[in-house]
Order: C-alpha cells, then sequence, then structure tokens
C-alpha cells in the first residue's frame, strides 16, 4: 500500500510568531511618531534631521525601561507561537507522536491533546526527539517515520485526516514501538551514564517557557525520567514479565538479557 504523508502543518503557528515581531516594531515605530509629533508642536511645527538624530537616540537610550512590560508580554506570546510551532511540526510525523503516546498522560492538561498527571513539559519535546534520534540513529528514525505513514494511511477518515485512536489500537503500531524500545533499552548498558547523558539532552534544548507559567523552571529531573521511562516501556515491561519465549523469540537471548537489565535499574528508581 502507498504511504500517505500527513499534511503539512497549519502555518498559522509560524504567521503568529512573524506577526509578534511585526506587532513589537509596529508598537515602538508608533511610539516614536508619537514623540516626533509632540516635538514638532514644541519646535514650532518641524524638527531638523540633527534633532530627529538626537530625539531617536534619546528615545532608544533613555526611554526603554517604560516599556519592559511590553517587552515581556511580546516575548511571552512570541515564545508561545514558537513552542506551538515546534510541538505542531513534531505531531505531523507520525512516528513521534505514537510513540509519545505511551506517555502523553504524564503531561498537563491541554485542549485537543492527550494529558493529565502534569509530571512532565511539553518543553521537554525537542530534546526528547533528539535522544531517541541519536541513540537509534537516523536511517532507523526516518525507516520508523515511513513505516508510521502506512499504517496511518490505513485509517484515513474519508473528509481527511486519519483516525488516531485507530492508529494507536493498531498493533503494527505497537510492535514497532516496542521494537524500538527494545533498540533504546540496549543503549542503557550503562544505565546511569546513559540516563545523565538523556537529562543533559533534554534539558539542554527544552523549548522556551512562557513567563510565569508553571513550568517555567522545570527540568527533567531522575524522579521524572524514571516516570516517563516506566510510562514508555509499560506495556514491553508487562510483555517481558508475561512472555519470556515470545520475547526471545523475537528479539533474541541478548536483548532478553539487556531488557532485563533495563527494567531491573529502572524498578530500583
Amino acid at each position: 500500500m502507498p504511504s500517505r504523508r500527513p499534511p503539512s502543518p497549519d502555518p498559522a503557528p509560524a504567521e503568529s510568531a512573524t506577526q509578534c515581531c511585526q506587532s513589537v516594531g509596529a508598537t515602538m515605530i508608533g511610539h516614536f511618531a508619537t514623540r516626533l509629533e509632540v516635538e514638532a508642536n514644541k519646535a514650532g511645527g518641524s524638527l531638523n534631521v540633527a534633532q530627529i538624530r538626537a530625539l531617536a537616540q534619546h528615545f532608544v537610550e533613555a526611554e526603554q525601561s517604560r516599556f519592559k512590560a511590553y517587552y515581556r508580554r511580546a516575548w511571552d506570546e512570541c515564545s508561545q507561537s514558537r513552542e506551538t510551532l515546534q510541538w505542531e511540526s513534531a505531531r505531523s510525523k507520525p512516528f513521534d507522536r505514537i510513540l509519545m503516546r505511551r506517555f502523553a498522560h504524564l503531561f498537563p492538561p491541554r485542549t485537543g491533546d492527550d494529558g493529565g498527571a502534569g509530571i512532565l513539559s511539553r518543553r521537554m519535546i525537542p530534546g526528547f526527539h533528539m535522544a531517541i534520534d541519536k541513540m537509534i540513529g537516523p536511517t532507523l528514525y526516518q525507516q520508523c517515520q515511513t513505516q508510521c505513514e502506512i499504517i496511518l494511511a490505513r485509517h484515513a477518515l474519508p473528509g481527511g485526516g486519519w483516525n488516531w485512536s485507530a492508529v494507536h489500537a493498531d498493533a503494527d503500531a505497537s510492535a514497532l514501538i516496542n521494537d524500538i524500545l527494545v533498540v533504546i533499552a540496549r543503549t542503557f548498558a550503562a544505565f546511569d551514564k546513559r540516563r545523565a547523558w538523556f537529562l543533559e539532552m533534554v534539558n539542554s534544548h527544552l523549548a522556551p517557557a512562557r513567563h510565569g507559567a508553571r513550568d517555567e523552571y522545570w527540568q527533567l529531573s531522575e524522579s521524572a525520567f524514571s516516570a516517563l521511562m516506566h510510562a514508555l516501556f509499560a506495556d514491553l515491561n508487562a510483555k517481558t514479565k508475561s512472555n519470556q519465549p515470545m520475547i526471545n523469540q523475537r528479539w533474541g537471548s541478548a536483548a532478553q538479557q539487556a531488557l532485563a537489565q533495563f527494567f531491573s535499574h529502572l524498578d530500583r528508581q
């Protein structure tokens, strides 16, 4: 069956981010134009070039402090637009979305998304995807995207889009994710070292925070890492405990041992 690629993300977030910058520029030009009008009236109706330059320099150097609240609000709006754009870009990739579904309930609630516990922050998404890419390699990562596009095509809706509930329940999708998790688990042979690397990868690539948001100072901690991994590997962990012969048949004895070691470390967290 030919693959069907997801549509491009809605351009609205990108346009919104651009409009944030345009709004700041237009607002400041407007303020400066008002100042010119006031000073021109004081000077009899006109200003010369030197006077305009002096006013501009004074405006930049002496009057910016009164706009700090406006700059902070504009920065928060731009950051929120950028975060939304990154999130929508990630969601357009079916493998990423299917993978994250396994721990989506750990994000805070948000309209239109899975979420609940709030242990994790969506600010972690860029770093999480980078870490996965590095652990499984770009070639396998792209193969997963391609395979998930094929799975997605099975669940296309007549009016456009996809039945994501059916996608997440698809046996092939579940098997693919577990295959990848086996690869990931095997990179944790030196568990503490790999965990430290994972934390650094995520925390050094957090999406910008909104001022005053509940996750403004959020970082992926060891306890949050433990919650993330327990959720991500829950299905595979259950299969490992209930059907050892299947694990050995599908992935081999070396993988079976690697999984046992990985889950042993997790259970001590």
